[in-house]
Parts: C-alpha cells; structure tokens; sequence
C-alpha cells in the first residue's frame, strides 16, 4: 500500500506546481517499460513551459481532456470509434486557436491554442482544423475507468482545481530514447520538476475524490430511534460510483476510537426495509452500538457495470470507508469487516486498526 504521508506530499508538490502553470511528471510502468509523461496545465500554457516541453520531449503536444468536452468542441475520434485502449491513443483531430496565433507550430502559438481548449467559454469556432495541437480524447471518470497516463494528468489537473486539460508530451533522452530510471530522476531532479506515479492519483482518487467535493458528499442526517435509545444516521452519495452509502452513529464522538462495522448490501437489499434473514442481524448490530457505541458503514451496490472500473471493488469500497469516516471528523478506528480480506489500509489521514478477523455480522453481497 502506498505509504499515505509520501502519496500527499507528492500529490500536494505536483498540484502547488500546477497552479503556477509550472510542468510535472507522470510516470507510468515499471522498469525498463517506465514511461514519463510531461505535464503542464493547458489553462496556465505559456511560451516558457511550452518551449521546454518541445526541448525535453518528443514535441509532439497534445492536450488531454475529457471525452465529454472533446464532443462538445467538435474534436472527434481520429478514426471512427476509437475507444480507450491501453496501447492506442484516442487521438483527435489537431486544432489551432482561430485568433491570436501566427503559424501555430511556435511555442507561443501552442500555448495559446492549449489556453483556448481549456477555456470553458470556447465553442468549436474559436479552432481551426487541422492544426498544430493534438486532441487526446480520456476516460470521463479519469483513472477509475482507464488506467492511463492522460486520464492522470486530466485527473491532476481537476485536483489542483483547474480546468481539466492537459498539454501532454513524453519524455526522451538525447538520443531520442525514453528517458528512464536513474537518469529519469537525475533529470526530475536537475530540472526541479515533481514526480507522481500514475498509481499516486489512482489512489488518491480513490480516497479523496476529484478535490472538489471529496470522494463522497452528505447528503442528509437524521435521528433514528432503537430501544431505550436514539442514534444518527447519515446519509452519503459516492460522487466516483454514483452508490448511496450511509453511516449509523451510536453513543461515539469523533475524539474516540470506536469500533467500525462494514456491512454490504444484501442480495435483498436495504435490511431497514426488507424483510429477510439479514434484518434481524442488523438490527441487533445497531442495537449494539447505539448502547456500546460505535459505527456501522452500510455500503449499497454500485449502479455502474464493475467492468468501467479499472480497480477492483474491494479497493472502491475502501476508499467509500475511509473518506466517509474522514468526512465524520474521526481520526482514529477499529475495523471489523474490512473489504478485501487483508488488514485495513488507507491512502488518507485515517488510523485503521483490525478488529477480530472473522465477525460475527457478514452478508455475502460485495459491490
């Protein structure tokens, strides 16, 4: 598991870069398979970066944006339905901004078109076809669905809060080979340039969201009263799956370490509601806490196929955990249940301790 205090601070270095339209590099693969991508937020495109992008890289410039708005501008598919595959870019049709540039080869020019594709007030007539710029049509839902070193840097961008467009470009040596290992970090180094694996933001994704909103959004709280007892319930949409999750809070404050119970919809769905073998257990299980004290993490299924993932479900259900957990103010927790069968982990400010291995409330659902 990435060690949580490194993942922040490499997240945090490359998105301080980004905001002062500084590059940053991603880098993808391993060994001699290591790729690495050069970075620079299309919104803050300048002459300065984008000439040193040119010098240091294959100079073929494209920018990565979302599938969506690449439909909106009119940049289609260079050939027709080509989807997002792991060896095949989803190349659009090369544009140039309509005004303000001269050729559109020169680094002036291709910072200016990058700027006109990340604005949000551009329409499909402010480009020219062909042009200078490349269009790398992404994955909507970035690294989640399509484990890419595009859907990274269109996913960076977003979590550094800019406008989600990448001016992308691969990284070579002199000799015109991929720059890789020591010399990748000699140069990373020289060249004060940030470093983030493509698997850094696939976990931060998963944890914390786009940036914005944070992986999961309240959407209501409510009182609940069981035996003797009231307790809150609090209701939360996953903003990566589109699930509806909800916390049941006992006798517990934030400033404790209580214990944590992971329970999956069942195949009859919501135990408050069904009548099934399921009800009675849970229903105990909230007794408990709402006397014991503690929490129970009730996750319902994901809407969307498992197969427009490109992790697995016990990874998505991890991340629904730790950031409703986060979200609650607790720092610190006892996990009973915990999705994947190995001991908790998290990619985010959040103390997972495992509790007993085998509890006694399971229900044989996953996501």
């Amino acid at each position: 598991m990435t060690d949580v205090c490194d993942l922040k601070k490499r997240i945090q270095s490359a998105t301080n870069a980004l905001t002062t339209g500084a590059p940053v590099l991603i880098v993808s693969g391993a060994d001699d398979q290591e790729v690495a991508d050069v970075l620079i937020p299309a919104a803050l495109a300048s002459p300065r970066w984008t000439a040193w992008a040119v010098r240091y890289t294959s100079g073929l410039l494209c920018a990565a944006m979302r599938s969506t708005r690449a439909d909106e501008l009119e940049l289609p598919a260079m050939v027709r339905g080509n989807g997002f595959s792991a060896t095949t870019p989803a190349f659009g049709i090369g544009v140039d901004a309509t005004a303000g540039v001269g050729t559109g080869i020169s680094a002036t020019d291709r910072s200016r078109t990058a700027r006109v594709l990340a604005s949000p007030q551009t329409r499909p007539v402010d480009l020219t076809r062909p042009g200078h710029i490349l269009p790398l049509r992404t994955a909507p839902r970035g690294v989640i669905e399509h484990r890419n070193s595009a859907e990274s840097a269109v996913d960076l961008c977003e979590i550094a809060g800019l406008p989600p467009v990448a001016l992308t470009a691969t990284l070579l040596s002199d000799d015109g080979t991929l720059l890789q290992g020591t010399e990748l970090a000699a140069f990373a180094r020289v060249q004060r340039v940030p470093v983030v694996q493509l698997q850094d933001v696939v976990h931060y994704r998963l944890h914390h969201g786009d940036g914005h909103v944070g992986r999961v959004r309240h959407t209501a709280t409510r009182i609940v009263d069981v035996p003797d007892r009231s307790m809150r319930v609090v209701d939360f949409d996953d903003e990566l799956t589109g699930a509806h999750h909800t916390a049941f809070i006992g006798s517990t404050t934030p400033a404790a370490a209580p214990t944590v119970y992971i329970v999956f919809e069942c195949s009859h769905r919501d135990p408050l509601v069904s009548d099934c073998g399921c009800r009675h257990e849970f229903e105990t299980r909230r007794a408990q806490i709402a006397t014991e004290g503690g929490i129970i993490v009730y996750l319902r299924s994901n809407p969307r196929p498992a197969n427009q993932y490109t992790v697995q479900g016990h990874e998505l259900a991890q991340g629904s955990i730790t950031s409703i957990l986060t979200h609650l103010g607790f720092t610190t927790v006892m996990v009973c249940g915990w999705p994947g069968g190995q001991d908790p982990t998290s990619a985010c400010a959040l103390d997972l301790t495992p509790t007993v291995r085998n509890p006694a409330y399971k229900t044989a659902a996953s996501l």
